[in-house]
């Protein structure tokens, strides 16, 4: 007898996601200005996105448009 026969089946990989399905909580891949990547101190890797959406409560710091 295996010994793996009585573990049952891992879950997905909860950091992979099938093809043509974003995972929730990322912002659409056309808003990303830039990424970099941060490893901590214990070794994780992250990934920062920086993004030009903005949230209904950020002020808006865009210069006034002039319409002449």
């Amino acid at each position: 007898m295996a010994r793996g026969d009585d573990k049952p089946p891992r879950k997905p990989d909860a950091r992979t996601s099938p093809p043509g399905k974003a995972r929730p909580g990322l912002p659409d891949p056309e808003e990303i200005v830039a990424e970099r990547s941060f490893v901590s101190p214990k070794g994780k890797r992250y990934r920062v996105l920086r993004t030009n959406e903005r949230d209904a409560y950020e002020e808006d710091d865009r210069p006034e448009r002039k319409d002449e």
